[in-house]
């Protein structure tokens, strides 16, 4: 089983990145010219146990799931799932079903009455059930098979109504990327100033 914890092991830039508040879409897209979301899986699934535990489902083991890939100019970079109990996905969290390829940000950071919870990050060990999950998905996605040995994972709780919507980053790309990526944010992040 995943350990979720609060402290934040990355190291360099990806460490700003699994750090950042807001809205990762949109700090994805500040580093290039096109971003994109790609769905991969939408709809009623089995959620893992952690998942249901965290949605106060109990035995419930189906929810809501979203999962995509988040690109920046055509390459893959963050494999994303979202998962909130079936019925919330009818009420509370109904805009989600909606989205398509549009950013679940639209809903979750341009939208009043939602809170959001403290990160929790993870690494996802070549042993874990959900680092073969992401691998098989990223490589049904984009082609390219996944040679790291673990992956850094972020994951937090947004809540509206009393509804939780469980959102989870896994940040993909090579971790070069994040280091060039983390100083093309900063940079654009000056000149708008």
């Amino acid at each position: 089983m995943i350990q979720w914890v609060r402290r934040n092991f990355g190291r360099g830039g990806l460490h700003r990145w699994l750090q950042a508040p807001g809205s990762l879409s949109a700090r994805l897209a500040a580093t290039g010219t096109q971003f994109s979301v790609q769905v991969l899986a939408q709809g009623h699934q089995a959620l893992s146990a952690d998942e249901a535990r965290v949605l106060g489902q109990g035995r419930q083991r189906k929810g809501y799931v979203r999962e995509v890939v988040l690109r920046v100019d055509g390459v893959p970079r963050v494999f994303a799932r979202s998962v909130t109990a079936h019925t919330d996905s009818l009420a509370a969290w109904r805009s989600v079903r909606g989205l398509g390829t549009r950013p679940l940000a639209d809903v979750l950071f341009k939208r009043g009455g939602i809170t959001r919870a403290p990160l929790a990050f993870a690494k996802l060990g070549p042993g874990s059930t959900l680092k073969r999950h992401v691998a098989a998905s990223w490589q049904r996605a984009t082609g390219q098979t996944l040679t790291a040995r673990a992956l850094s994972a972020r994951r937090s709780a947004f809540v509206r109504r009393q509804a939780v919507l469980l959102v989870m980053e896994v940040f993909v790309a090579d971790h070069w990327h994040w280091t060039a990526a983390a100083d093309q944010v900063k940079t654009s992040h000056r000149r708008r100033i």
